[in-house]
């Protein structure tokens, strides 16, 4: 059993990096923001804005000059010098777009969404503007006016197909060695190949409350997938999580959210209710600069298994469950991003030998590469990650014959991806995977290639 739901919880990693988007940065309301510069780097920023001040005194018509002044005030978070540098500068240019853009672009960071909308909807009616100039207003338009609308919906939606070398979790062995006789196995339990077509959706509805940076926020999650051969692991998956979210800045908690939610999830095997969950969670989220950001998340669940006429003994995994998760990501330039987490979770169920301890970890990153073909095309994605996970049972699994010690195995996986942009917010995202699982007992030892390819379209 709990094989099937390692391979359910991988088979749901793809979908999900490609739900990574290039999201707008979220900076709060005041006068100066978190800074777009690296400490080391402060020192030679504030050298060239005091050579760069005097010279715009001297020049005060030069454009050139107050756009790196204003530029480099922004990198440094004082966002009040950059504007009153633009805005001065509008009185010898006031129909300049790029001005009116940038305005724009700095009282958006500020959260100042109205005044913002002013400045982008004057740089659209300049004449003769830029493409480029055009292209990102209208991207912050559409941000705007997302962000302040009262209730927000967004989400991802990938169809595709998937091949496994080992799609059931089988033994490579066709026999088991029980030292003294090797004991053929079943084919059921050896090693088969399969192709299966997958579809994930991942959807959020974000409702504003009445306190400034507050919010409640329904998510719903959903995988289903159907196999070639393997009809007997075809799957159904949902998890609804809800609940309001608290901004912790009217307590000094500068870009800090806080939230509690509720879980109601379900999963069905080859047609079969299998799994039925509910609980709750908390979370804690901190931004410590603009480029990072970490999240601590702890979550209990109720499991509820159902025995079938292919599963008779799955109700012995029925029980409670506590998972704790840390992650924290950092981008560490304009194209790389890195990443990394690590879970603990403790699994209480009615048979010894399915109740177990778990630890995790996963590190990995996103780089943004420059298409090879389609001049003027969005930057494709390649991400690589890494991970291993420590399985500790409570007891030794019935199915083993060649030892009575409670059941150990080790997990390590390894995976890359490459999505390719289309138009109207689709793209194109290919997966190659590698999983190794280790076991005390042969039996459950196996190792697993697998590829994908989807198409993703995101709202």
């Amino acid at each position: 059993m709990r094989r099937t739901a390692c391979v359910l919880c991988l088979a749901l990693v793809p979908g999900l990096l490609a739900h990574d988007g290039q999201a707008f940065a979220q900076e709060t309301s005041a006068g100066n923001v978190l800074p777009r510069i690296e400490q080391g780097s402060a020192a030679q920023n504030a050298a060239r804005r005091k050579i760069l001040f005097a010279k715009m005194m001297a020049e005060p018509a030069n454009l050139e000059i107050a756009f790196e002044y204003a530029s480099l005030s922004a990198q440094a978070g004082d966002l009040e010098s950059a504007i009153s540098t633009l805005e001065r500068m509008l009185i010898f240019a006031p129909d300049e777009p790029r001005l009116q853009l940038e305005l724009g672009v700095l009282y958006y960071r500020l959260g100042s969404y109205d005044v913002a909308r002013n400045y982008l909807n004057a740089a659209l009616k300049a004449p003769n503007i830029p493409i480029s100039v055009k292209t990102r207003v209208d991207s912050y338009l559409t941000e705007i006016r997302d962000r302040t609308a009262i209730d927000r919906f967004n989400g991802a939606v990938v169809f595709g197909t998937r091949f496994q070398s080992n799609a059931n979790g089988g033994t490579r062995s066709d026999t088991l060695n029980l030292g003294w006789f090797n004991l053929p196995l079943p084919d059921d339990v050896k090693a088969d190949s399969d192709f299966n077509a997958f579809m994930l959706g991942n959807f959020l509805y974000s409702h504003d409350l009445a306190s400034q940076g507050d919010r409640f926020d329904v998510q719903l999650l959903t995988y289903g997938t159907l196999y070639g051969e393997h009809h007997e692991i075809n799957t159904a998956l949902a998890e609804l999580t809800f609940g309001p979210v608290f901004s912790l800045d009217r307590f000094d908690l500068d870009h800090t959210d806080f939230g509690i939610y509720g879980i109601l999830g379900g999963v069905t095997l080859s047609g079969d209710p299998y799994q039925l969950s509910g609980g709750g969670g908390v979370m804690l989220d901190k931004a410590f600069t603009r480029d990072t950001r970490a999240r601590l998340q702890i979550e209990y669940r109720h499991q509820g298994y159902r025995d079938s006429e292919l599963r008779p003994n799955a109700s012995d995994h029925t029980g409670n469950d506590i998972r704790v998760v840390g992650s924290l990501s950092h981008q560490l330039t304009d194209r790389l991003a890195v990443f990394a987490s690590v879970e603990g979770e403790r699994q209480y169920a009615r048979q010894d030998y399915a109740s177990n301890r778990q630890i995790g970890a996963i590190i990995g990153g996103t780089y943004l590469l420059d298409p090879p073909i389609g001049e003027g095309s969005q930057p494709w994605t390649v991400g690589l990650s890494f991970g291993a996970i420590d399985w500790r049972f409570d007891g030794p699994d019935p199915t083993m014959f060649t030892t009575t010690d409670d059941r150990h195995d080790a997990e390590a996986f390894v995976q890359g991806s490459l999505t390719i942009p289309l138009r109207s917010n689709w793209s194109v995202q290919t997966v190659l995977g590698y999983r190794n699982v280790r076991s005390n007992d042969e039996i459950n030892a196996f190792d697993d290639v697998s590829v994908s390819l989807g198409l993703m379209k995101s709202f």
